[in-house]
């Protein structure tokens, strides 16, 4: 039986200011239609994803961020061998009825290098868990089978391993915002 979850769970203590200056500046961007598939193979399936989105680079101050959530984690938790971001930040915007994003896991190579893959996955929270119904994350347990449900307040950043099959259920109605980030390293041994 195991005795800690798959995850890692930070309440970063970004405010609603924080969240509002990252929410302005990226809503105001074409916001695309999420893709699922490889980078090279990409289409749109909306009975798998239907979502909004756009890319933020790996240099911008809030990759900067980020990075460091994935580093305490990894460094608390996790302990892979990490170099790089494996693609840019993907802000996600699910404001539909029903927007969501079925079971999927996030391994897969990276962008910048091909001898690398994701290792850490990174959800930041951007709403307030009343801004919207609907639209809980659920990550699946290694092993057992078993699922934790979470509606995170506003600023909470979870980390979990690539390989995790995970979801974000179907909103009911308001908003639901996220960046989203994946980390990687030289492929598992």
């Amino acid at each position: 039986m195991k005795d800690k979850p798959d995850f890692y769970y930070i309440p970063t203590a970004i405010d609603k200011d924080v969240a509002d200056i990252i929410i302005k500046k990226y809503n105001n961007l074409d916001l695309t239609q999420s893709k699922v598939g490889t980078k090279s193979d990409q289409i749109i399936d909306k009975k798998i994803r239907n979502s909004k989105n756009c890319w933020i680079a790996t240099d911008n101050w809030i990759s900067g961020m980020m990075k460091h959530f994935v580093e305490v984690a990894n460094n608390s938790f996790f302990n892979y061998d990490l170099t790089q971001w494996s693609d840019n930040i993907q802000y996600t915007v699910y404001d539909e009825k029903k927007s969501h994003y079925n079971w999927h896991s996030d391994i897969v190579r990276s962008v910048f290098d091909s001898n690398l893959i994701r290792k850490l996955s990174i959800s930041l929270i951007l709403s307030d868990p009343s801004e919207y119904e609907g639209g809980e994350f659920q990550i699946m347990h290694m092993g057992d089978k078993k699922m934790t449900t979470m509606k995170p307040p506003m600023g909470t950043a979870i980390i979990f391993s690539s390989t995790t099959r995970h979801r974000v259920r179907p909103i009911k109605s308001g908003k639901r915002v996220s960046l989203v980030g994946w980390y990687g390293g030289p492929p598992f041994r």
